[in-house]
């Protein structure tokens, strides 16, 4: 069996220019048929920040793709998102891509209602709560950007799909699964569930380094991705700009799975050349296998330890802290909090579950990652 994946050089966010790579995109790889059906877009809005921080998806590429799937025929084309501690509407506006949205003939949707979701094949999850419009949808994409990640190493359209789980709750589900290889797991579990029929990747400008995927690098990819296969389309993604997708633990996991994918050797490329937009240097952040399997190979006694010599751990700046409380009310264990002199600190270091969601929401960075 051979899936494909297709590849577009893009060099900036012209809509024009924008827009007619996301018709090749569509040419080559098509989408399942629209005609007449309602599609969600699913794109990232990690927080309420500009375009030029690439922590989101571009606005410019979440209107072309509005105004495209209404030219192939879609009845209704909606997008919606959550951020886990901001107003999705608000955020959508503060990033450009409520107007691009409107302007373009499709209609924004606020995450917040939720609805059941059965996964009768998940391996530990059985049944997720999605947000409310997905149920509306005949159609899922994944409008996702391509970004280094602290906890996963990468984030793409499958991560991406962590976001049809409402606000706060996506910091509960740290809670309960996190073990990286759990939390990989329910990814999994999770994409199957939403079961997306085409994802697109916005890597005109991604992002790089150890502050992915909130304080990470800007980055010039120059190019845009889209396939019928999700799997397929992070695995050639994470392989463009350097990572061994094996070492991914949501990816490897999804790859063992064997439901979008048997082997890696069936992925199949087409449009630009995969030479021709492989980044000279891309900061990947690495996934140390080798701690890793060590720690787990560690007697309990010695798990603290191990934890405090491989894994990183929150440090917290005053001076760049605004005192917005973003990490406190992230926090899956609830440990952050200010004390008497208005500074941040962790109540109980051994309670920290290392997930570095308040790293990622951080909109200063005034939290920075250490070992020892």
């Amino acid at each position: 069996m051979t899936t494909t994946v297709s590849l577009e050089k893009c060099s900036e966010y012209q809509f024009d220019s924008v827009y007619a790579a996301l018709k090749n995109l569509v040419k080559n790889v098509p989408p399942p048929d629209v005609s007449g059906k309602t599609v969600l877009l699913k794109p990232n809005i990690l927080s309420p920040k500009k375009p030029e921080f690439a922590i989101c998806t571009h606005p410019v590429v979440v209107g072309a793709a509005v105004k495209l799937f209404l030219k192939l025929g879609a009845k209704k084309v909606l997008v919606g998102e959550s951020p886990a501690t901001a107003n999705p509407t608000s955020a959508a506006k503060a990033t450009g891509m409520y107007s691009q949205i409107i302007d373009n003939g499709g209609e924004w949707v606020e995450f917040s209602d939720q609805v059941n979701v059965d996964c009768p094949n998940g391996k530990l999850v059985k049944s997720f709560e999605f947000a409310s419009p997905f149920a509306d949808a005949d159609i899922v994409v994944s409008l996702s950007k391509l970004k280094t990640h602290q906890f996963m190493s990468y984030t793409g359209a499958m991560k991406n799909l962590f976001g049809l789980v409402v606000g706060l709750k996506k910091a509960k589900t740290h809670y309960r699964f996190s073990n990286k290889q759990d939390f990989a797991a329910y990814l999994t579990d999770l994409n199957l569930a939403a079961n997306p029929q085409y994802a697109i990747m916005d890597a005109i400008v991604g992002m790089e380094g150890p502050g992915g995927p909130g304080n990470g690098d800007p980055v010039q990819l120059g190019f845009l991705a889209a396939s019928d296969n999700i799997l397929a389309l992070d695995w050639t993604c994470a392989s463009i700009v350097g990572y061994n997708p094996m070492q991914i633990p949501n990816l490897k996991d999804a790859l063992e799975r064997k439901h979008w994918l048997n082997s890696p050797e069936e992925i199949k490329t087409v449009g630009a050349s995969i030479k021709e937009i492989t980044p000279k240097n891309f900061k990947i952040v690495k996934e140390s296998a080798a701690s890793t399997t060590l720690q787990h190979m560690l007697p309990n006694w010695l798990n603290s330890l191990a934890t405090f010599i491989f894994v990183k751990t929150p440090r917290f700046n005053p001076k760049k802290c605004i005192k917005c409380g973003k990490c406190a009310e992230i926090c899956p264990p609830q440990i952050l909090s200010f004390n008497q002199d208005k500074k941040i600190v962790m109540s109980d270091k051994k309670k920290c579950l290392h997930c570095f969601c308040c790293h990622e929401i951080c909109p200063v960075e005034a939290i920075t990652l250490h070992k020892f």
